[in-house]
């Protein structure tokens, strides 16, 4: 089952629970068609054990939702919605439990058979506006979700997940017309999480639990009118577009995992972290990150515990989608003041010698590149030739810190794509490179006896043929691709 297709079920059973339209009157069979018409524009069924107006309130019972998609279908139930009409805006309340199952088939093509549940306890929505731009304010003391039984080959499957988010509120509006832009808002005090498994084959057991603070996230989405989810160059190329993303603030997760006698326990923590994506025509991008990371990890196996920590980390990529020039490509990774016990630091040193400061790693790349195809196309599987060809690559930023010597770098390239003499396209461009500390590190190496003397030797001379010296125990080197085709370190041509 997809990743769009969990996206979409998670707006169906958002819309259910929350509400549509603002700045105007709706009415509660207005607010009630616009879900049976976002459903059906998805491919989806809906319908009901009964429908009645008592009062001011339109009763809904036994409201079902269906749909299939990538070989998998998922129904969901509520069981009652009541939309009660309050002077020109709706008040919504559903049941506090709203069943959902789905049956599809796995990537081994294997039968899989889930059942899960959405619960909310207090959630009330007020739906204002008009039919054709619907807002919904929703608030809540709790809104979880949970896992329930899951088969495969009919054959049951230890695996259970929860989460709830506490003291939420959230906003969601939609707005008719050639696209159908839905925008949300919500924040949380924060949620908890709990998950269990068991290997059917092996028997190891896994369980994890934790919590978050201080939540907040947002969303914008635009959908093509009767957007077919399966067919994703054809949505992307009529406009669908998604952009969404969440904060985090501080929070612990603790973790214990035994097999086969062997049993590890972890309990790391953090101050905060960020998740954005967005998918358009224009690309995918992709990022995630983290700050002030702690864990400790025991084992059985090991003498003692495992402390490290992390001031932040992170990891980005963007990538094209559709068929086009001059795209943007990129990918990110940041590792930034590693450290880790002392513990560890006297296996690898015993006798002190090294630094012990925190190690870093950063590494950014970004570039442009034409695409052939669209990656969303099924057929580009059964290609021979690539779906694109690379333009330019350019190194914004390096940075390898660890144990007193450091490297850092940038530079850029283009490449010629119509010479393939070197067996890829021909570069053209320099990289600029810095080292310091290396020969006082490669020393201390020697000393401790993990590095052999004729090693360093070798290191050194390759360093001196790539690198000048600029400083005490400081290098630079400057490596050139040229339209002569050679390769260049500070002007001696190496190739």
């Amino acid at each position: 089952m997809s990743q769009f297709k969990a996206h979409c079920a998670t707006l169906t059973v958002a819309a259910a629970l929350a509400g549509a339209p603002a700045l105007a009157d709706v009415t509660a069979e207005q607010v009630w068609q616009a879900w049976v018409d976002y459903s059906a524009d998805m491919g989806q069924e809906v319908t009901t054990g009964g429908q009645e107006m008592s009062g001011d309130t339109l009763v809904i019972t036994d409201a079902v939702f269906s749909g299939s998609q990538d070989e998998a279908d998922f129904t969901l139930t509520i069981p009652e919605i009541r939309l009660r009409e309050t002077g020109g805006m709706v008040e919504v309340t559903t049941s506090s439990e709203v069943p959902m199952s789905v049956t599809g088939t796995g990537e081994a093509g294997e039968a899989v058979d889930m059942s899960m549940l959405v619960r909310h306890l207090g959630m009330v929505t007020v739906v204002s506006g008009t039919p054709e731009e619907m807002t919904y304010r929703f608030n809540a003391q709790e809104i979880g979700f949970e896992m329930g039984d899951m088969m495969v080959e009919g054959e049951p499957i230890d695996l259970s997940f929860a989460i709830t988010a506490r003291d939420a509120v959230g906003q969601y509006q939609m707005t008719e017309g050639d696209l159908r832009n839905i925008t949300s808002t919500l924040s949380a005090a924060g949620a908890d999480y709990s998950l269990s498994a068991t290997d059917p084959e092996e028997g190891g057991t896994l369980n994890l639990e934790g919590q978050i603070s201080d939540i907040t996230g947002e969303s914008v989405m635009s959908m093509p009118q009767d957007m077919n989810p399966d067919d994703m160059p054809a949505a992307l190329a009529a406009g669908f577009s998604a952009t969404g993303g969440f904060r985090y603030g501080a929070g612990q997760t603790k973790m214990d995992f035994a097999d086969e006698g062997e049993t590890v326990t972890a309990d790391i923590k953090g101050t905060g972290g960020v998740f954005d994506v967005s998918l358009s025509r224009d690309g995918l991008v992709y990022e995630v990150g983290g700050t002030g990371t702690e864990v400790m990890i025991q084992s059985s196996s090991l003498p003692f515990p495992v402390n490290a920590s992390l001031a932040e980390s992170g990891f980005s990529f963007t990538m094209p989608m559709a068929k086009g020039q001059n795209a943007p490509i990129g990918v990110g990774l940041r590792l930034v003041d590693l450290s880790v016990s002392e513990q560890i630091w006297a296996m690898i040193d015993p006798t002190g010698q090294l630094p012990h400061d925190p190690a870093t790693l950063i590494v950014e790349l970004a570039g442009r590149v034409n695409m052939f195809h669209d990656l969303t196309d099924p057929a580009i599987e059964e290609m021979d030739e690539p779906p694109g060809e690379i333009e330019s690559l350019d190194l914004e930023a390096l940075q390898v810190k660890i144990a007193g010597a450091e490297l850092t770098g940038q530079g850029g390239l283009t490449f010629d794509n119509s010479d393939m003499s070197m067996g890829f396209p021909k570069p053209q461009g320099s990289v600029d490179l810095t080292l310091t500390g290396a020969n006082a590190l490669m020393d201390k190496l020697v000393a401790m006896g993990l590095l052999p003397e004729d090693q360093v030797m070798g290191a050194r001379m390759m360093m001196g043929l790539f690198a000048v010296p600029t400083g005490e125990d400081s290098l630079a080197s400057k490596i050139e691709f040229r339209e002569d085709g050679g390769i260049y370190a500070n002007g001696q041509r190496i190739q």
